[in-house]
This record gives structure tokens, C-alpha cells and sequence, in this order.
């Protein structure tokens, strides 16, 4: 990115209903509790790095890092870093040819398949070079064997949850940052206390955290941003405690690629695994999540049933219906709820009608009677 051109913000404040906000994964529904991270300091040589993207001025820093995201997740499963073209996400935005686009609009691209960069250019280019490509059925074709299955959202402000997916997982994490162009320098520091987020001046961008460290004594995120090789440390930037508590707004990885098995196999005869048993005795509810304190909104009730919600997320893995590669928190949110209206149908608890109204967001009597049929003790 040319620092003489005009910084757009790429990052779009989400604008929907809470409703459909509470119907993203979020982390505290897979998992418990973080890994310790292992903050030590890191020189500079240490840091993970992975080939840096240019945006060339554009607003398409979302779609950057959601390409970044891919690579690094086929290079933690093959060993090798593969280019994915951010064209081919940004063309496909809902707000085009407006600039910009949203994380949930970029990651429910994602889940339709992302083609690859050497087919369809994605670097050094403009908002109309990267609307007017053209991307022939072929070149699309390739892109639906890379699906993601799905993403998470993740606590913003939080750098500790941050650094342990990190140091957890090995996978990159989107963060998105608001500023002032003068504070975005190699250690972005706040010069500006009073900066509003959705102000007409403030730059939003979208960066990828691919490692952390400590730096002068704090933690500290390493992010790689997509405005070349000569902007930032090579192009990355140390964004430290202090800043990211304060100008951290959104933060999301993918969860893996669709072609991964996420899911346990259908229930066999042994040596497959042990079929559960629990008796449930009450009935059970969709609790939304408290984004701004990172915890179950209604606390009182998210206690009393977490022992409930455990066995029957266990029985979901069991059917196949929950991740297996997902933690049983407890905590009844969307992918408990997801997974509830998929034994429901399968089981034909109620009407299709009142399933669909009812999406997965309780366990009343009927299912109730279903699940102790098969698994009560």
C-alpha cells in the first residue's frame, strides 16, 4: 500500500439485529476454560511469519486476512502455505461495489469455497480491478473443495484468549483495530483517548495475529498486515496490551476446513465409542451470550443446567450432531442449538413447524422423552 494514498476503512461495523448476532459460534460454547499462555519474550527472528499480503490501497483488508486465515490453516494441515485469492472473497460481498465488508459476510463467503491466488489475483490491486475480474466456473469450481465449516467469534479486549488459540491451535486470528492513521506505526500506541469507533474520520482495519511476545515487559500480539513488505517490522506489527484492550473490536478464526471429518462417526458396536448414558429430568434452554462481559447472559440459569447441557452435548457427539473436535463447556448456545434441532428432526419429536420456529433453543418434554428412550440410565 502506497502511504501517500488514501486509508480506507475495510472493516464494516456490524449492523445486525442482536438476534441474528447470537446465532454466532462463540468461543465460550467450545471451550471451558484457555490454556495458560507461555508469555515470554520472542526476538523479532522468532516470530512466525507467512507471506505478506498488499492491498494496494483498496478496502478488501477483510478479505486479506481471511485468505491469510485459509493458508495458514492448509499449511497446520499439510505442512504447506497455499496463497488463497482475496478476490475472489471480496467480489462476492454484499455491500458491492461499496468499499469494505463485513467479518460475517467475509467468513459465510468463505463457507461457500475461496479459489486459489495463482487463479484468480488478489495483490496490488484496486476496489474496480478486484470487482472487474473475471473468475471463470473453473477457477470457481476450485474454490468449493476449500470450504470452511464454520468460524468462531471470540472475547474482544481479551489478549490473553487471543494468544492461547494461538499457542493452542497454531492457527492465525482476524482482529480488527480502530485508529488514526498517525497511531498505526510498528507498535501502534493511543494518541487519540477520546477516538469513536463509528466516527466519520477513524480508519477500522482488519489485520491477522500470528504470534504474541512480550514486549518491554507487556504482552504482546505479532499481527501481519496486508499493506506490503515496507510498511510496519517487514510487515508485521506489535500490538500490545495497552492498545489492543482499548481499539479491539471484532476478533474470529475458522474453525477448519469443511473436508476435515468434524464430526464423530454414526454410532457402532464396540470397539466404537461408548454409548452415553444420562436421564434428564428437566427441561433445558438457549442462553445468549453476554458479548461485552464474555460470559452467558443469564448466569443463574447457565449454572443450573451445565451439568444437563454437558451430558447432552456428549450424546450429540455420540449422533454425530455436535463437533467432536469441540470441547462439552456446558454452555447451551448456538451450536448446542444447532445440534439440538438436528436430533430433534431426526427423532421427529414435534412437527416440522414448531422444530423450525423453535430452532434448537430449548429441550422440553418431548425431547426430553426422546433422549431418555435411547440414553436414559
Amino acid at each position: 500500500m502506497n502511504d501517500n494514498e488514501q486509508f480506507l476503512s475495510g472493516a464494516l461495523i456490524d449492523t445486525r439485529p442482536e438476534e441474528e448476532k447470537q446465532k454466532d459460534y462463540q468461543f465460550g460454547e467450545i471451550v471451558a476454560a484457555t490454556n495458560p499462555v507461555n508469555w515470554v519474550e520472542k526476538p523479532q527472528s522468532e516470530w512466525r511469519k507467512f507471506p505478506i499480503f498488499n492491498q494496494d490501497g483498496s478496502g478488501s483488508c477483510v478479505a486479506q486476512t481471511l485468505a491469510k486465515l485459509l493458508g495458514v490453516l492448509y499449511w497446520l494441515k499439510n505442512q504447506l502455505y497455499v496463497h488463497f485469492s482475496a478476490t475472489h472473497i471480496y467480489q462476492r460481498r454484499v455491500n458491492k461495489p461499496s468499499g469494505g465488508m463485513a467479518g460475517v459476510d467475509a467468513f459465510d463467503i468463505a463457507r461457500k469455497g475461496v479459489t486459489l491466488e495463482e487463479l484468480v489475483p488478489s495483490q496490488d490491486m484496486t476496489d474496480p480491478q478486484m470487482d472487474g475480474a473475471e473468475i471463470p466456473e473453473y477457477k470457481q469450481d476450485v474454490g468449493e473443495v476449500f470450504k470452511i465449516g464454520n468460524y468462531v467469534s471470540l472475547p474482544t479486549k481479551d489478549i490473553d484468549t487471543i494468544a492461547s488459540v494461538i499457542q493452542t491451535t497454531g492457527k492465525g486470528v482476524m482482529v480488527w483495530f480502530y485508529f488514526m492513521r498517525d497511531e498505526w506505526t510498528d507498535a501502534p500506541t493511543i494518541k487519540y483517548p477520546d477516538l469513536n469507533l463509528s466516527a466519520g474520520d477513524t480508519s477500522r482495519h482488519s489485520v491477522t495475529a500470528v504470534d504474541f511476545t512480550l514486549y518491554n515487559g507487556k504482552k504482546a500480539l505479532i499481527i501481519e498486515d496486508s499493506w506490503g513488505q515496507f510498511f510496519g517490522l517487514n510487515g508485521q506489527r506489535i500490538i500490545t496490551e495497552d492498545f489492543f484492550r482499548v481499539r479491539n473490536w471484532f476478533a474470529a478464526y475458522p474453525i477448519n476446513f469443511a473436508f476435515e471429518d468434524q464430526t464423530q462417526p454414526e454410532p457402532q458396536p464396540s470397539p466404537g465409542p461408548a454409548k452415553p448414558r444420562y436421564t434428564f429430568t428437566r427441561r433445558l434452554e438457549f442462553i445468549p451470550w453476554d458479548s461485552a462481559n464474555n460470559r452467558p447472559a443469564n448466569i443463574t440459569l447457565h449454572e443450573s443446567q451445565k451439568a444437563d447441557v454437558v451430558a447432552l452435548q456428549n450424546i450429540l457427539k455420540y449422533e454425530g450432531r455436535f463437533p467432536a473436535n469441540v470441547s462439552s463447556t456446558g454452555y447451551y448456545g448456538s451450536i448446542t442449538a444447532k445440534a439440538v434441532y438436528n436430533f430433534q428432526v431426526a427423532h421427529q419429536v414435534a412437527s416440522l413447524s414448531e422444530l423450525n420456529s423453535l430452532g434448537g433453543r430449548r429441550v422440553g418434554p418431548k425431547t426430553i422423552k426422546a433422549l431418555n428412550e435411547i440414553y436414559s440410565l
